[in-house]
């Protein structure tokens, strides 16, 4: 299966939106009271990719600035039935090439206590718990999420072996 990324803006809200929707998240979560307008203004606080199969979205990240070092990825989903294809880890792949682009030591991220089933999936992509982090785009009425870092590498530095 062949897919491409490429960024989100505000006016991809509604296929972003659908991706998130359709991707079975735990009714309890807050992730399915999110609406078309917030997902809107996400993008436009920061950016996002949507990973497609023609002209169809079956995958979507946002990220934003989470202060001058730290930028958050949230909303990441793909369809059921493109799991394992690689798309995920692309997905979130893309917002990590954008940290280090926009000089930021680090990725953070949060996983609903309701989607902890995800946390393996971003253990083998180099995540760490966190246990003092913030995640600072939570939601009030949900339980604190699980938060994530990853040390972005700096791009002007390279390994010596």
């Amino acid at each position: 299966m062949t897919f491409t990324l490429r960024p989100a803006f505000s006016t991809d809200a509604a296929a972003f939106h659908a991706v998130m929707m359709a991707a079975g998240m735990d009714p309890r979560s807050s992730w399915t009271r999110t609406t078309v307008g917030d997902i809107a203004r996400s993008l436009s606080l920061g950016g996002g990719f949507l990973a497609c199969i023609g002209e169809t979205a079956v995958g979507c990240v946002s990220f934003r600035p989470d202060g001058v070092e730290t930028l958050t990825l949230n909303k990441l989903a793909t369809l059921p039935d493109v799991r394992g294809q690689g798309i995920g880890a692309a997905l979130v792949q893309a917002v990590e090439q954008v940290a280090a682009e926009r000089g930021y030591k680090l990725v953070l991220l949060a996983v609903s206590q309701y989607n902890l089933d995800a946390l393996p999936f971003y253990g083998r992509l180099g995540y760490v718990v966190d246990a003092a982090a913030e995640y600072s785009f939570r939601s009030p009425t949900s339980p604190r999420p699980v938060v994530l870092v990853k040390a972005v590498p700096n791009p002007l530095t390279k390994a010596v072996t």
